[in-house]
């Protein structure tokens, strides 16, 4: 007689024996209790002892080169964008440079003054568009003005002791000669003039103080310096800000309400490359599982340069009512040598203190919260990163975050191929789908534009994909014994639900048990099978180490797993493994 094992269809027989397994599983089997401990995770958050960018380190974004100008022509343009409603007292001009002294403007919804104003290289663009290579304000103040409760009330209080703005927009130019002449000073264009990094080579901003009511509230900000400078022949951008303080408070505060506040000594990034940041295209959103991945191959090359030099962001604490939250800051920093770039991440401990959801659906479990401990919880995270250009290699190493040392987990792997997918995009000539209907006169045709283009993208992924070769994998997850996470977030989940922890954990099994019933290829099913019984075997006992690998005899293409490359997507040449214990 034979076995049922040949008897069964294989499809029936994993699906009977995946049934009996999480069967078992979620009654308590296959507790491995038995087990010896798993090594204990650590994260190592050690700080790159980064510091802050001065003012010399982005002095080369506002060097400008002189300009020669017609005087007449000079105060014309001037003239023409509205900057002669503004009084002065004194005006010195110079070819095609104005310098004012005194200046002032004001009318019913606004008023500005400056100490000193200084307009340096006005000219023409060749669109016949007014602009000027840099405008220098010292000592300057803003008031803006409008109804509120029935009244003429300031609703606007500024006072800005430098502003520099080097090669603004025609468009810029516009809105700063508004807020100059006090035509915009309480709107707010005050404060979306220098929002797009676009629109200006470089800016400065020092000893900036506000006030800014709104009905019954009022909000206070504090910046020591804002410098940001786009760099035209490389696209890279520097930013470096200093001593931010915003406070936003009621005017009359209610049942012990407490103010927004946020407090920064600063942030420094160098060397950001913004395209690497807007290159890949969420809007593709079809094609292959991995179209996504493909779309950022251009910032994961290997070959491409780094996104950035250094981000580094100091001590920075918010408060409000529901929440506090502290950090030590962040920082991450690249490095090249000989074709390899390593970028590093540190995320210093970041607490976040949970104080009062009475408005939300969770306030009636805030003491839930707390016996669980998880009204304060604690990240902290570090990582290295490695693009190894002539092995075409990416690997991720060391990296580890740690949640409330309850919940641990680090993560390596190694990805081969994404140089030679990057090159396959570039040579089929596809490019990223965009959809403007601005400017289209029939918005039908833009669609189906837009469409074509998805599909000849999507298609440009898939034969992309191929390139892509998974070398490693290893990754754990680690609930802490006596402090397990996992656990402390189920009690919380019971008594928000009302449902027994057993019975939440039953059901969380229960779906990941089945889960093979629900796979649309062979391997999902078998992922599932490997995965699932693990995952179950995790939740079902607190205090263990779930541990994925995959260490395959020789790279994996990504196509094989998604059945991109026309086959049947298999597990097996993955050797994937899962242990608990």
């Amino acid at each position: 007689m034979l076995s049922p094992s040949k008897t069964l269809p294989t499809t029936l027989r994993r699906a009977l024996l995946g049934g009996l397994c999480a069967t078992a599983l979620i009654v308590g089997g296959c507790s491995g209790g038995d087990k010896a401990p798993a090594e204990e995770i650590t994260v190592e958050a050690l700080t790159l002892d980064l510091s802050a960018a001065d003012e010399t380190a982005l002095a080369r974004h506002f060097e400008i080169q002189p300009r020669a100008g017609d005087e007449a022509q000079t105060l014309a343009l001037l003239e023409a964008a509205g900057l002669s409603e503004a009084t002065y007292a004194e005006r010195v001009a110079d070819g095609a440079n104005v310098v004012y002294t005194g200046w002032s403007a004001s009318n019913e919804d606004g008023a500005v003054t400056a100490e000193r104003v200084e307009m340096i290289g006005v000219h023409e663009t060749e669109d016949g568009e007014t602009t000027l290579d840099r405008l220098n304000i010292s000592g300057m103040t803003l008031k803006g003005y409008n109804e509120m409760d029935g009244e003429r009330q300031e609703v606007v209080d500024a006072s800005v002791a430098e502003l520099a703005v080097v090669q603004p927009s025609p468009g810029l130019f516009a809105d700063l000669s508004d807020i100059l002449a006090a035509r915009d000073s309480g709107s707010d264009t005050a404060t979306q003039a220098v929002s797009s990094g676009d629109d200006f080579r470089a800016l400065r901003l020092a000893g900036m103080k506000a006030t800014v009511r709104e009905q019954s509230r009022m909000g206070e900000l504090s910046v020591s310096q804002f410098m940001i400078g786009n760099n035209s022949e490389d696209g890279l951008v520097d930013t470096v800000l200093e001593r931010v303080n915003f406070v936003w408070a009621q005017d009359t505060p209610q049942d012990g309400a407490e103010p927004f506040v946020l407090d920064m000594d600063g942030l420094t990034i160098l060397d950001l490359d913004t395209d690497k940041l807007n290159g890949s295209s969420l809007s593709a959103g079809r094609g292959s599982v991995f179209g996504l991945m493909i779309s950022a191959i251009p910032a994961l090359s290997p070959t491409a340069g780094p996104p950035y030099r250094q981000v580094d962001l100091g001590r920075m604490s918010v408060k409000s009512d529901m929440f506090d939250l502290e950090t030590d800051g962040f920082e991450a920093a690249s490095d090249v040598d000989r074709g390899k770039t390593t970028l590093r991440t540190v995320l210093a401990p970041m607490t976040l203190t949970l104080k009062d959801l009475s408005s939300t659906a969770l306030g009636a479990h805030m003491d839930t919260f707390r016996e669980n401990g998880l009204d304060e919880i604690t990240l902290r995270s570090s990582s290295t990163t490695v693009f190894d250009a002539k092995a075409d290699r990416v690997t991720y190493e060391q990296g580890g975050t740690d949640i409330d040392g309850g919940l641990r987990m680090r993560c390596a792997y190694s990805i081969l191929g994404l140089n030679a997918a990057s090159d396959a995009i570039k040579a089929s000539g596809a490019n990223i789908p965009t959809l403007d209907l601005s400017t289209a006169e029939d918005p039908q045709e833009a669609i189906n534009t837009y469409t074509a283009a998805v599909e000849a993208y999507s298609k440009a992924q898939t034969q992309a994909n191929q390139n892509i070769r998974l070398e490693n994998l290893d990754c754990a997850l680690q609930d802490v014994p006596g402090n397990s996470l996992v656990e402390r977030g189920y009690n919380v989940a019971s008594a928000i639900t009302g449902k027994p922890v057993v019975v939440l954990k039953g059901g969380a099994k229960t779906v990941i048990g089945l889960s093979a019933f629900a796979a649309r290829s062979d391997f999902q099913r078998d992922f599932m099978e490997t995965v699932g019984n693990g995952l179950i075997n995790f939740i079902d006992n607190p205090g263990q180490t779930l541990t994925i690998s995959a260490t395959p005899d020789e790279p994996v293409k990504i196509t094989s797993l998604t059945g991109e490359d026309g086959n049947e997507p298999t597990i097996k040449p993955l050797n994937l493994s899962v242990e608990v214990k």
